[in-house]
This record gives C-alpha cells, sequence and structure tokens, in this order.
C-alpha cells in the first residue's frame, strides 16, 4: 500500500503536490480539533486530492490548467466534509462501524 501511495506521488508534478498539501494543511490547522483529528482530515483532504482530480477534470472536459486548482479544492473539500462528519459524531470509531455496516448491508 504504501509503495501505491509514493508512486502516486511520485508521478505527480512537484508544484500539485505543493498545492495539495499546502490546501489540505491550511484546512487542518485552521480547525477546532484535537490533533488525531487533524491528522486525519490532512491525510483525507491529500487522499481526496490524489484520487479525484483527473476523473474530475475528464469528467468536465477542463484543460490541464485547472488540474492545480482542481486538486486545491478537492484538498480542501475531501477536509471539510471529514470534519463535519467528526463533528457530526460524537464518537467517531463508533460512527464508522456503524457507517461501515450499513454499507456491508446493502451490497
Amino acid at each position: 500500500m504504501t509503495d501505491f501511495i509514493l508512486e502516486t506521488f511520485y508521478h505527480l508534478p512537484f508544484w500539485k503536490t505543493i498545492v495539495i498539501v499546502a490546501f489540505a494543511l491550511i484546512g487542518a490547522l485552521l480547525q477546532e480539533a484535537g490533533f488525531w483529528q487533524r491528522v486525519l482530515t490532512f491525510f483525507i483532504g491529500v487522499t481526496a486530492a490524489v484520487t479525484f482530480t483527473q476523473p474530475l477534470l475528464d469528467f468536465f472536459e477542463l484543460k490541464a490548467a485547472f488540474s492545480d486548482a482542481t486538486a486545491g479544492v478537492l484538498a480542501m473539500s475531501g477536509r471539510n466534509i471529514t470534519a463535519f462528519l467528526l463533528r457530526l459524531s460524537r464518537d467517531p470509531v463508533k460512527f464508522a462501524e456503524l457507517l461501515l455496516g450499513v454499507w456491508r448491508r446493502n451490497k
């Protein structure tokens, strides 16, 4: 798994990586949360940006010039969604178990 993540970041352009990390870090530092919640939201923001930037560009048929901006928006959006879900549930572990249970039951 670690090799896949490192390989993915190796193929990203340098400035795109900087934009993704900067937006996810800014979002994680500006929220009112504990250390581990900040770490979690940072990594989920980075993962959302790395995973969904190219599919979103393809779906909306955007030019490659919009790649960095799209990655930044996705980094902030992924972080915001995670922060919202963590605040929604007072016990994030129980909420995650409930969510996985519902998801597995529907398959």
